[in-house]
């Protein structure tokens, strides 16, 4: 199936064997170069996606100057020779291609540090001129000068030759792309020097096109370079992000320039294109959240194919296997990038191959597990991992997530379908313990139904039944309309309790009023909402449900008691950032620093404002998005039967609301400990 995905496809000198690149992603680059370390889990991941058919790894990018103060990629070089030649030679076994991804830097993309000395920072924030930064604009880049551009040039030149030693097939220049330096350069807004690297389009192409001139001077002509590259930067100025189908001026990169920059970017050496669009001020387009279209790129880069002879690539939600298919075989692109998708499912490329698409566990483009990348005041950012996935564990993990038959296997009960449930059931069975799953309603899924209601929430809906059909796969006893009691759970070896949460209750006058609707209740649609409706709650849920309001005609206006809205801890700013160009462009009014007071019986609602005064916001409805309370009475009644509590496991929003990765990860702690 899909026979133009699985067509060979040559790039420069090499061949590859179908049409499917495994994009950069952080966290996916084979060495350290802080600590000059191979990092050694990148090969199961690797090796786990070769299995799975990929043609073309490309890694996350790797600095081409970091560390130069002590030699950079040539202090590397043992590494490279060794533990990563040794890593070519098992990828290549696969038939997969390999391009290191090398890079000059951030500019004015890099997280910004106010602690830094001023002097420290005015050495290491640079950009192609003086420029706010990104995550705080108050803050400036400076200048690079010519010394350092041609440090960087060397640079690549150095890096390109150590990687094509250690036997990979090319490197890819990142980046054109996104807003990184490179980037910033092309760019005229973001481009304000006087000398050879400013000015005309010729001038601010000089850069990356010298960058390549040299790879090919060091590597020779038949090495191939791939290309990162942004065709439009989707800016409306300085952290301002356009949305699809939005009219506005471009910032950035524009339609009409594009195609001269790529004709440029070819004749200085170029042998692909890895396309897509967007920047760090446009975040949502290079890493699109679950509110992005699917194949939400390929307008952009199917029209800039037009004006180049090299193979081009299409990133950005591409893995729906009939958009790839219809845009290969018809020539709009030469290939796809894919990334979350691989870690989702690494063999999900056979799946669709052999026929079995409805395999696939798909990516629900969250960035829970691998893009968590934030900076924002008053948000608690804790470290995170990339390139790990929400509902995948073991991704870039695989060593410590190794599923063995259980040694006795056991009678176990499994309570509550939603995902958690579900999970634990489908590993518990893998396992070859006898599972029986009860769900007190008619249906499987718990509250993510409510969750995958929005019409942006096709991949969540894919998930559901992507877990209902491996349930039933492993023969899990299902029973339904099964509100499991302590007397029923008698003679199970084992119970796991994955019950959910219970919506929060607010002592406030009206709370439970005629107008007033839970969310879940108003996503399930199961109450009907009117033409104004005051969300009250500014997290994620409530966001979203504001958007979906809008989307059907609603005019909705959130209150929110915090600073700001989706003050949500390890939330990616590219789902942040697009839900407020959401609520920007659809003019949906924010009350901060408001708490609800009270809600009338026709739906008025009286909130307390930042000064301490009380006003009316008039409403048809209000939908209630204020948190979950974890709770478990069936454990407890459990207990108190007499079950001895080592046998009764409660994970999940029962035992803690958290997350859909908090709850998957739950679940296979549990199953893989049982």
């Amino acid at each position: 199936m899909y026979e133009s995905i699985f067509t060979p496809l040559r790039v420069g000198s090499i061949e590859l064997k179908n049409r499917v690149a495994m994009v950069a992603m952080g966290g996916t680059a084979p060495i350290n170069m802080h600590q000059m370390t191979f990092i050694e889990k990148i090969r199961p991941f690797y090796l786990e996606r070769c299995k799975g058919n990929v043609a073309l790894i490309i890694p996350g990018v790797t600095g081409v100057i970091e560390g130069r103060n002590r030699g950079g990629f040539k202090e590397a070089e043992d590494i490279f020779r060794g533990p990563i030649a040794k890593l070519m030679d098992e990828v290549h076994s696969y038939g997969t291609k390999y391009f290191m991804q090398l890079g000059a830097g951030f500019g004015r993309a890099m997280f910004a540090m106010p602690e830094l000395d001023p002097e420290l920072w005015r050495q290491i924030a640079v950009a192609p001129s003086d420029l706010p930064n990104v995550w705080e604009p108050e803050m400036r880049h400076r200048g690079l000068t010519l010394d350092e551009i041609e440090d960087i040039i060397e640079a690549y030149g150095r890096a390109a030759l150590i990687c094509k030693e250690a036997g990979m097939d090319g490197v890819e220049i990142h980046a054109v792309h996104e807003g990184y330096l490179l980037d910033q350069f092309t760019i005229a807004n973001t481009n304000h020097r006087l000398d050879r690297y400013g000015g005309s389009l010729e001038n601010r192409l000089r850069f990356p096109t010298e960058i390549i001139q040299e790879i090919k001077r060091t590597c020779g002509q038949d090495f191939p370079v791939s290309v990162r590259y942004s065709v439009t930067s989707k800016m409306r100025g300085f952290n301002q992000g356009a949305l699809p189908g939005e009219p506005y001026q471009e910032f950035g990169r524009s339609m009409e320039e594009s195609p001269a920059v790529a004709r440029a970017l070819v004749a200085a050496g170029a042998d692909m294109l890895n396309a897509d669009n967007g920047s760090y001020d446009s975040w949502f387009w290079a890493h699109p959240p679950m509110y992005m279209p699917l194949a939400c790129n390929l307008p952009e880069v199917s029209f800039i194919k037009q004006f180049v002879d090299v193979p081009v690539f299409c990133a950005g939600r591409m893995e729906t296997p009939e958009i790839a298919e219809e845009a290969i075989r018809s020539g709009k692109i030469d290939g796809i990038g894919v990334g979350r998708q691989f870690l989702a499912d690494p063999l999900w490329l056979n799946k669709i191959r052999e026929g079995h698409k409805e395999d696939v566990r798909p990516c629900i483009a969250c960035h829970n597990g691998c893009f968590a990348m934030a900076h924002r005041r008053g948000v608690d950012f804790k470290p995170f991992k990339m390139a790990h996935c929400a509902i995948n564990p073991p991704c870039n993990e695989e060593e410590s997530y190794i599923l063995k038959p259980a040694e006795v296997s056991k009678n176990i009960a499994v309570v509550g379908g939603g995902i958690g449930g579900m999970e634990t059931a489908r590993l518990l069975a893998m396992r070859g313990h006898k599972v029986t799953l009860f769900e007190k309603t008619g249906e499987l899924g718990g509250v993510f139904i409510a969750a995958a209601a929005p019409s942006f929430k096709e991949k969540d809906k894919e998930l559901i039944a992507w877990y209902i059909k491996q349930i039933n796969d492993q023969k899990v006893d299902i029973r339904l309309n099964t509100e499991a009691t302590a007397e029923d759970l008698k003679g199970y070896d084992e119970v796991v309790i994955a019950t959910g949460a219970s919506p929060r209750q607010l002592p406030i006058p009206g709370f439970n009023g005629p107008r007033v609707t839970e969310a879940t209740d108003y996503l399930r649609g199961r109450a009907e909402v009117g033409d104004r409706v005051v969300v009250i709650g500014g997290g994620l849920t409530g966001c979203e449900i504001c958007y979906d309001l809008a989307l059907k005609g609603k005019h909705p206006v959130i209150v929110e008691m915090l600073d700001m809205l989706l003050k949500v801890p390890g939330l990616c700013a590219a789902n942040y950032n697009m839900l407020f160009e959401i609520i920007r462009y659809y003019n949906i009014p924010v009350h901060l620093n408001t708490a609800l007071a009270a809600i009338a019986d026709d739906g008025t609602v009286s909130v307390k404002g930042p000064d301490g005064k009380i006003f009316e916001i008039p409403a048809d409805s209000v939908i209630l998005s204020v948190g979950y309370v974890a709770s478990a009475p069936l454990a407890d009644a459990l207990k108190a039967a007499g079950m001895d509590e080592s046998k009764i496991h409660v994970i999940g929003d029962a035992q803690k609301v958290g997350n859909l990765q908090s709850v998957i990860n739950a679940a296979y702690d549990t199953a893989y400990a049982l």
